[in-house]
C-alpha cells in the first residue's frame, strides 16, 4: 500500500503477482506503465475505484484538499513578489475582488468555489453537465456563478479572470485541454501549456501567465492528506488483507474498477487507448 505511484528505482523492487494499491495515474506516464506491465504485478488503482452512482471514494478525499490547496495557492501567486498581479481575492471597500474562474464542477471545482467564495472573490465556476451546475447554484454561496462551459463562453470569460482552475477529470484518462494556448497535473493537466511541476519549484510563466501546475498538491498538507485519505482507503485494506484481491473485487465492483494492469496485461481500457496496448478483459473467476 502506498500513496503515489511507485518511482523509477523502485520498480526493481516489485514482485511479479505483488498486489500494488495506490495511486498510480497511469494515462500520464508511459514509463510506469510499461514497467508495470513488465514486472507482472496488479495494479489496483485508487482512482477509478468507481462506485454505481460514478462517485470515486479514494479520489474524493484528495480532491476535496487539492481544491482547496488550489486557491490557498492561487492567492498566494496572485501577489506580486511571488509573480502575480498583486491582487486581493477578497478585494477591500472601494476596490473589486478577484475574478475566479473554476473549470469542472466536481469535487475539486466545488471544494475550490467554496474557498474562492469564503475568500470573498467573484467567482464562476463551468460545467457540461446542466443537472451538476444546478446542484451547486442551490448549494454554494450566492458570489459564486454557474457557467455551461461551452467553447465560446470560456473564450469571453477569460481575458477577465485573474485566477484559473483546471479540475476537469476523465477517470484513468487524460484531461482534456480545455484552454489552449491561442485563448488563454496528476492527468495531464486541462490547460494546453501546463506541465508536472514540484513543491520545491511549484510555478512557471508562459505568456506573461504564472502556471501553478504542482503534481501532488497535498503533499503540501501530508497530516490533514494522510488522515482524510487513510478514512476511505482502510476499509478496502482490509478487505483486500483478508480476502485476496481477486475475491474481494468480485465481491465490490467498485473495487474492481480499480483494476489497471494485472499480470502484465492492461484491464482498464482508457489507459489501453491512450498508449494504443492491448486491452484485454478480465475475468475474476
Amino acid at each position: 500500500v502506498k500513496v503515489k505511484e511507485p518511482i523509477a528505482p523502485e520498480y526493481r523492487l516489485i514482485r511479479k503477482e505483488q498486489l500494488l494499491f495506490t495511486y498510480f495515474h497511469f494515462a500520464s506516464d508511459r514509463e510506469l506503465t510499461l514497467a508495470m506491465i513488465e514486472n507482472g504485478s496488479v495494479c489496483l488503482a485508487y482512482e477509478t475505484v468507481e462506485k454505481a452512482d460514478h462517485s470515486l471514494p479514494l479520489l474524493i478525499p484528495m480532491s476535496e484538499v487539492a481544491g482547496r490547496m488550489a486557491i490557498q495557492e492561487g492567492a498566494r501567486f496572485l501577489e506580486k513578489p511571488q509573480g502575480g498581479k498583486g491582487i486581493l481575492p477578497g478585494g477591500v471597500p472601494g476596490v473589486k475582488p478577484a475574478k475566479v474562474l473554476i473549470l469542472g464542477g466536481g469535487i475539486v471545482g466545488s471544494n475550490a468555489a467554496q474557498m474562492a467564495a469564503g475568500l470573498g472573490a467573484d467567482v464562476t465556476i463551468a460545467d457540461i453537465n446542466l443537472s451538476r451546475l444546478r446542484y451547486l447554484s442551490e448549494t454554494l454561496p450566492k458570489n459564486v456563478k454557474t457557467l455551461y462551459a461551452s467553447e465560446v463562453r470560456l473564450k469571453k470569460e477569460l481575458p477577465d479572470v485573474d485566477l484559473v482552475v483546471g479540475s476537469v477529470l476523465i477517470p484513468g484518462d487524460k484531461a482534456p485541454h480545455l484552454i489552449t494556448r491561442d485563448i488563454a497535473i496528476d492527468q495531464g493537466g486541462c490547460f494546453e501549456t501546463s506541465h508536472p511541476t514540484t513543491h520545491s519549484e511549484p510555478t512557471y510563466v508562459v505568456d506573461g501567465i504564472v502556471h501553478y501546475a504542482v503534481a501532488n498538491i497535498p503533499g503540501a498538507v501530508p497530516y490533514t492528506s494522510t488522515l482524510a485519505l487513510t478514512n476511505a482507503t482502510l476499509p478496502y485494506v482490509i478487505a483486500l488483507a483478508n480476502k485476496g484481491w481477486r475475491k474481494a473485487c468480485k465481491e465490490d465492483p467498485a473495487l474492481a474498477l480499480g483494476l489497471n494492469v494485472v499480470e502484465g496485461k492492461v484491464v482498464y481500457r482508457a489507459i489501453a487507448d491512450v498508449f494504443g496496448l492491448k486491452y484485454e478483459q478480465l475475468n475474476l473467476e
